[in-house]
């Protein structure tokens, strides 16, 4: 097992304990972009021309995006290749954050926001495209989180999620999804299954459309 593969595997053991990922991956946001790239990390990317394909179809050239998990600004450097956009950016390591305001792809980014809790602020409702890519997979966050996601879109916006596989399966997300409690605030517009994620396995990418009027 070399090193980058052993630094992935370890991050997948954090389910509810959001204090351990939080500082697996303060430690780790110096050498996450080296370590993802050597396993061939291509979700970004993926996620990225995904959201640069919804927002040329649906979107306005105002259209806002909300990176949710943005890690070290990796699709938002992407994006910032494809058009001109408005990002910002969240994640629950504040290392991690500040490795993505160095990428200067976003307007805002934030540190330690945890998507797994429905917090109320003020970026809730705003977001013409919420993306997030690789924060629903092992160890991370449940498929609940997707009901926080939901909440930052505007009423009518698209989110997109991926999930790996492995976790797709052991969490039960499909079930989920198609759940009343999700399908009571969004609807299924679309999925991308088996696509490019990472060396070791495919990805479900997942595109939700917010209801207009949610409860």
């Amino acid at each position: 097992m070399n090193h980058s593969f052993a630094k992935v595997k370890q991050s997948h053991v954090f389910f509810e304990d959001a204090p351990g990922l939080k500082n697996y991956y303060e430690d780790w946001a110096p050498g996450y972009d080296a370590d993802l790239a050597d396993q061939k990390w291509v979700a970004p990317r993926v996620a990225a021309n995904f959201v640069h394909l919804l927002a040329s179809a649906y979107g306005t050239p105002e259209t806002e995006i909300f990176d949710a998990g943005c890690g070290t600004g990796l699709v938002g450097s992407v994006l910032a290749t494809l058009g001109t956009y408005e990002i910002d950016g969240v994640d629950l390591s504040e290392n991690m954050a500040a490795e993505a305001r160095k990428t200067n792809a976003y307007r805002k980014v934030y540190g330690g926001v945890d998507l797994s809790v429905q917090a109320r602020d003020e970026r809730l409702g705003r977001y013409g495209i919420v993306v997030s890519s690789g924060v629903f997979t092992l160890g991370h966050v449940r498929p609940g989180a997707l009901l926080t996601l939901i909440e930052y879109a505007e009423p009518g916006g698209l989110i997109l999620v991926s999930t790996r596989g492995s976790y797709a399966t052991e969490t039960g997300f499909e079930e989920f999804a198609r759940s009343p409690e999700v399908t009571a605030r969004a609807t299924l517009h679309s999925k991308l299954p088996d696509a490019g994620y990472i060396a070791e396995e495919k990805a479900d990418y997942w595109v939700f459309r917010r209801s207009t009027a949610t409860p």
